[in-house]
């Protein structure tokens, strides 16, 4: 895997991030469906619970991206620079 792969890969986590950011914000939007009553109570306490995991998730996997965009860049600033000492080795007398 190279560093523009790890780039990309940190990039489609934190897509998936904030994807998962969005179904829980959507799925508390929807709870109103049911009406007042116990049934809306014991959805919004149920879908309370998912959202908080996707929430929970989402953070994890976002901060996760954060690490592998700079891990992706730093590995490509060591790749230039060791690609660089070994073409200057070879213009030596």
């Amino acid at each position: 895997m190279s560093g523009d792969d790890l780039v990309a890969l940190g990039e489609s986590m934190g897509h998936v991030a904030a994807d998962l950011a969005w179904c829980a914000d959507s799925a508390a939007s929807r709870a109103w469906a049911l009406g007042p009553g116990r049934s809306r109570g014991a959805l919004a306490a149920v879908l309370g619970d998912f959202e908080h995991q996707r929430l929970l998730l989402g953070r994890r996997l976002d901060d996760l991206a954060s690490g592998l965009r700079r891990a992706g860049a730093a590995y490509v600033d060591v790749e230039q620079d060791a690609a660089s000492l070994f073409a200057g080795s070879g213009d030596a007398p």
